[in-house]
């Protein structure tokens, strides 16, 4: 077999550990110096061998059983000696006849271990294993190229794909009766996913769309799973609703009347009956929504109706040689390697036009320009392997095989996560850590695990999600699927995942696991966990909202905390857990506690026994008050986690926790060992710190020892004093010399200052964040920001003027030359703003709550796309001029005037009499792009306008009109000919509507408190609007006892709201029962209704929902009302 470079194999880290601790003085009282030695020869010469026995196992069973061997005797090895330093470190001091009974105790199980390592070393010869040459992982600069971290912005071959897709998701030939689907097939590794990111990523799609998702389709999903991710991905809020139908009515909500564009990547054949039924949610209205589905079956697409299919075919070969040049000489000159061309082009005829193969090898071979390394990649035996499907799978495995040994252990630990799993880069860090795996290679084990990740992404193993979470700021990442299979092989039986309701058996050898727990076989789950005594990682996830999530008890955990007591890390992260069993403390080698988004109230005094503990993570953790007293006993702590949790203060004595590299909350207190001098000597801190409380620092000299200038990792700092009080002349000097001894270091990149009460700035200040910053006269001087992106400054309520030390500027000079957000919030002293000009590359302005702000605005703002301003009463200026501006929102701020719009304009919100009579009809008059108009808080005379013509509003979809004090509206609704969404909300005076028409291709419909109107409501027309899907009434002024007239809605609705009607007897049959699509009735806030009509529901329902109907609840209640068996055959009802 030809030779393949193999850098050390995948044990050779771990070996090296043991041996280096073996060498320390922990274990010289612990084992004979002899059984040391033998010890360390034995495992030298195992690990002689790794690097043939990893090449060879894939031919040879009986290698790869050698090796798996080998992986369970070391791990054995491993756990035992950390039980000898852990107890080596509790006995520190203790008397010697304690060490003759502990030589005993673990010499008898290290001679065990010896024997059965002795005989794996005898076995490497009768298998022909040998030692190659090394290869070493060196702590310098990565080997790989940093320009395959960031997403791809180059495309080889797929211009005209990406062209035909933006055109079919652009286009309106497909009309809006149903979302449109196009179906992306391919093989694997083809790069479907990675064109579906590049239409996604595209801000030509971004700009027409209202609403994108992305949803990665897990194996292992459900539809109620489905429904939830799509939600998660199109929505900023958190979801805590298990019920199917709320689930499907949210999402109805969230998309009625949007355009909107979601991705479901990596769809199976078996996804296609929950597709139907998501499409199914979707087409119930008419739908201006598009869809890409990505998968490597033909067969999805064709299941699928409505769709276009767009077959993914291998690279020609020209882009395939550019692909692969692109990465393997990484903008060299090809042509000064003139014998290697040739070599390269059979190479790239091996990978058989994979995008994710050429990549792959390109970076494999990267910087390497022997002819020997080329040719040993060509010939090697395992382009022949026998499992393999394909070469792509070949070349991920040569890619594996070339890693450096710590970055294989790193990479093959990631099976653990289920495929699909988004992972954040400094999580997964911090589990590798706890796991050993960068422990002792480097001083710094953050920054040398920062640069294994990158490296990781560089050869393509790990790839940036599609989406950036609102919240972070920054990419998670995800395992190509290929990926993920790949590193579950290396990981073999040590790691596994539980997922679904099949639970087979867990092999012994079991180090990792990961499982998701249910309500129905939770415990069964957990049982199996409990006879598996090396597991080292649990890794918990909870199926379900709320209470329907298995309950982490006490009980549950104190039966696992004695059974599984050698775990390093566990998880229970947003897990149904309210009490931390106090057994807690049985896990003594446990380095990695993960509490985050669990209901935990306090943590018990035994935690702090845990020696070992080097990351607790307590994010959000709501109701947790406070952390147990003994809590410095962790002295080997390094990340603390406690944002988002409601801790008034912190446990004493915190200096000695020196090892805190990460600390994200800091809360001063006044008694001594609770002040802000606990901060001292925690100079590792790294990242981000909020120091709240600092109402309760009384001297500048202690302020000054909390030495937060020399803590030079830190990134961002949040100062808070969280004090409303008034306070006297004295106090706001004192806040002054305070906030000048906090200096902090000159490395920090965001400052947050909050409630500060100094009457001047320090001298040292250069601002990010200003809030409630409330007696400051002016704010300070801004330096020079070149990369400042964004600033927000907000109740500094002593700020009458923002002059010449906020902006300086002149022709060859920007100091916000890269700022693309200012805000203004919250300032009531605000007048005038004199430096108005330096924003060249501002995209959003929002100015709010500022009332006395009078004049001038910025004018020649080219990149600006959003303008807010809201409750600014006094201020007279013009809007800027913004040609690009899409968006447009102005409340109360009757002094505004609009001079030039642009065209481009996509939503608009207006509010106030004076606004909407100056603005409203040249808004609708100039935007030919405008989709969606809010416009409230009306109570002017009737507007008439004669010379605006509709047509210039066809894109109009959306048009929500609330508290309009007038008789009528100053246009015909149904001149907006594409509208979907209509709501009139509190207009009471309103009678008609103008014309008495509504849009014909109208899809949603509500009216509230609008008595006049719905007086009206048989001239309405309801009956012939034949896309009318969904349909509300709230009638707060009792106008009907019966509803709905025969032939009064059209029989399109599948969803019908009756709110607030609190005259309303009965429901009329003749007018319900002709609506044959109706999927959904909601009944609320009706007291006299009686009953549901006698003749029965439109057969189509499947969700009855009622609610504060009294009558309703006595006769219809479930099993006990004298008229369930009515309604029991509905899927689904809800009655409280």
């Amino acid at each position: 077999m030809a030779e393949v470079v193999v850098r050390r194999a995948f044990l050779s880290p771990v070996i090296q550990l043991i041996c280096e601790r073996l060498a320390s003085t922990d274990f010289s009282d612990y084992l004979h110096e002899k059984l040391v030695k033998k010890l360390e020869i034995t495992l030298v010469s195992i690990n002689q061998v790794l690097d043939d026995a990893e090449t060879k196992k894939y031919e040879n069973q009986n290698v790869k059983n050698w090796v798996d061997d080998a992986s369970n005797e070391v791990y054995e090895l491993d756990q035992l000696l950390d039980i000898i330093a852990s107890d080596a470190a509790k006995q520190k001091g203790k008397i010697q006849r304690f060490l003759s009974g502990s030589i005993n105790r673990f010499e008898s199980r290290i001679k065990v271990l010896l024997k059965r390592l002795e005989f794996l070393a005898d076995q490497k010869n009768i298998l022909g294993l040998h030692e190659l040459s090394r290869y070493y992982y060196e702590d310098g600069a990565s080997r790989f190229s940093t320009a395959s971290l960031v997403a791809e912005s180059v495309i080889y071959g797929r211009e005209h794909e990406k062209e035909e897709i933006i055109e079919f998701l652009l286009s309106d030939s497909h009309g809006y009766n149903r979302v449109s689907i196009i179906s992306i097939v391919g093989l694997d590794g083809i790069g479907k996913t990675t064109l579906a990111q590049l239409v996604y990523n595209d801000h030509m799609t971004r700009d027409q769309f209202e609403v994108i998702g992305w949803i990665h389709v897990s194996e292992s999903f459900n539809y109620r799973h489905l429904i939830k991710s799509v939600l998660k991905s199109i929505s900023l809020s958190t979801l805590y609703d298990d019920d199917k139908e709320i689930l499907k009515r949210q999402l109805q909500q969230r998309l009625a009347g949007k355009k909107y564009l979601l991705v479901l990547d990596d769809v199976w054949i078996k996804h296609c009956n929950m597709l139907e039924r998501l499409l199914l949610i979707f087409n119930q209205e008419p739908s201006r929504g598009r869809m890409i589905v990505t998968t490597h079956d033909k067969e999805v697409a064709s299941v699928m109706r409505y769709t276009q299919i767009l077959h993914l075919r291998q690279l020609e070969e020209s882009d395939s040689w550019s692909l692969f040049v692109r990465h393997a000489f990484e903008g060299r000159n090809m042509f000064e390697y003139p014998n290697l061309e040739s070599i390269g082009m059979k190479i790239v005829e091996k990978c058989g036009g994979s995008p994710l193969a050429l990549k792959t090898l390109g970076i494999l071979l990267q910087r390497r320009f022997s002819e020997n390394e080329w040719v040993k990649i060509l010939e090697t035996d395992l382009w022949r392997l026998p499992e393999s499907d394909s070469n792509i799978y070949s070349v991920l495995r040569m890619s594996y095989l070339n890693l450096p040994s710590n970055l294989k252990h790193c990479f093959a630990y990631c099976s653990i996560f289920p495929k699909g799993y988004e992972f954040e880069k400094d999580g997964l860090i911090k589990l590798w850590m706890a796991e050993g795996l960068i422990k002792g290679i480097a001083k710094d084990e953050e920054e040398l695990g920062n640069k294994f990740f990158n490296d990781l992404v560089s050869m393509s193993f790990f790839q940036q999600s599609a989406i950036m979470p609102f919240w972070a700021g920054k990419y998670n990442f995800i395992m190509h699927d290929l990926v993920h299979d790949l590193a579950t092989s290396m990981s073999g039986e040590f790691c596994l995942r539980i997922e679904g309701v099949k639970v087979q058996d867990i092999p012994q050898r079991t180090r990792h696991i990961w499982c998701c727990l249910d309500l129905e076989d939770g415990d069964r789950k957990l049982k199996q966990i409990h006879n598996i005594k090396g597991v080292r990682s649990l890794m918990v996830e909870a199926q379900g909202y709320g209470d329907k999530r298995f309950k982490i008890s006490t009980n549950v955990q104190y039966n696992l905390y004695s059974r599984v007591q050698y775990l390093r890390k566990l998880s229970f992260n947003g897990c149904n857990l309210s009490e931390l069993a106090d057994e807690i403390r049985n896990l003594k080698l446990l380095r990695y506690l993960d509490l985050s988004y669990t209901e935990i109230t306090s943590l018990p005094n035994s935690i702090c026994m845990l020696y070992n503990l080097h990351t607790l993570l307590l994010e959000e953790c709501f109701k947790l008050l406070e952390l147990p007293p003994n809590f410095c006993k962790l002295i080997n702590l390094r990340h603390l986690n406690l944002k988002g949790t409601h801790i008034k203060k912190m446990p004493k004595e915190m200096r000695g926790l020196i090892n805190l590299e990460m600390l994200t909350d800091f809360i001063v207190g006044e008694q001594r060992g609770f002040d802000i001098k606990q901060l001292a000597e925690l100079n590792h801190l790294r990242g981000r710190l909020r120091i709240s409380g600092l109402k309760n620092v009384a001297d500048p000299a202690d302020a000054m020892a909390a030495n937060l200038k020399d803590k030079k990792h830190l990134e961002e700092l949040s100062l808070s004093y969280d004090e409303w009080r008034e306070i006297d002349d004295s106090e706001t000097e004192a806040h002054v010399s305070i906030l000048e001894a906090l200096q902090p270091n000159s490395n920090l990149v965001r400052l947050t200052i909050n409630d500060y009460r100094g009457s001047s700035f320090p001298n040292w200040l250069g601002d990010h964040h200003l809030l409630g910053c409330k007696l400051c006269s002016k704010l300070p001087q801004i330096k020079q920001f070149p990369s400042l992106k964004k600033l927000s400054i907000s109740g500094c309520h002593g700020i009458g003027i923002i002059g010449s030390e906020f902006c300086r500027y002149n022709s060859s000079n920007f100091t916000f030359r890269s700022l693309e957000t200012l805000r203004f919030e919250n300032m009531s002293e605000w007048k005038d703003w004199l430096c108005i000009e330096g924003f060249p590359l501002l995209k959003e302005l929002s100015i709010r709550y500022c009332p006395k702000l009078k004049r001038k605005l910025p004018q020649h703002l080219p990149c600006l796309q959003k303008l807010e301003i809201i409750d600014c009463q006094d201020l007279e200026a013009s809007i800027p001029i913004a040609y690009n501006i899409i968006q447009l929102e102005l409340k109360r701020c009757d002094g505004i005037l609009i001079n030039k719009l642009s065209s481009n304009l996509k939503k608009v919100i207006l509010c106030g009499t004076q606004i909407i009579e100056s603005a409203l009809e040249k808004i609708l008059f100039n935007s030919t792009f405008l989709e969606e108009l809010e416009v409230e808080d009306f109570f002017g005379q009737n507007l008439e306008w004669s010379s605006l013509d509709m047509r210039s509003c066809n894109s109009l979809r959306t048009l929500t009109i609330t508290s309009w004090h007038s008789s009528s509206l100053p246009f015909a609704l149904h001149l907006f000919t594409n509208l979907n969404s209509l709501v009139l909300y509190d207009c009471p005076l309103l009678e008609s509507f103008f014309g008495r028409q509504l849009p014909s291709n109208l899809g949603s419909l509500r009216i509230e408190r609008c008595p006049n109107l719905m007086a009206s409501i048989e001239e309405w027309g309801l009956f012939q609007l034949k896309s009318l899907k969904q349909f509300s009434l709230s009638d707060d002024f009792e106008i009907f006892e019966s509803f709905p007239e025969e032939s009064m809605l059209p029989s399109s609705i599948n969803s019908l709201d009756l709110k607030n009607c609190s005259c309303l007897k009965k429901i009329n049959c003749k007018g319900l029962l002709h609506l044959t699509s109706l999927e959904s009735l909601y009944i609320e806030d009706c007291p006299c209704l009686e009953s549901l009509p006698e003749e029965g529901l439109p057969i189509s329902l499947s969700t009855l929902s009622i609610h504060d109907c009294p009558l309703l609840k006595q006769l219809y209640q479930k099993e006990q009302g004298e008229r369930w068996h009515t309604i029991c055959h509905i899927p689904n009802v809800t009655i409280s």
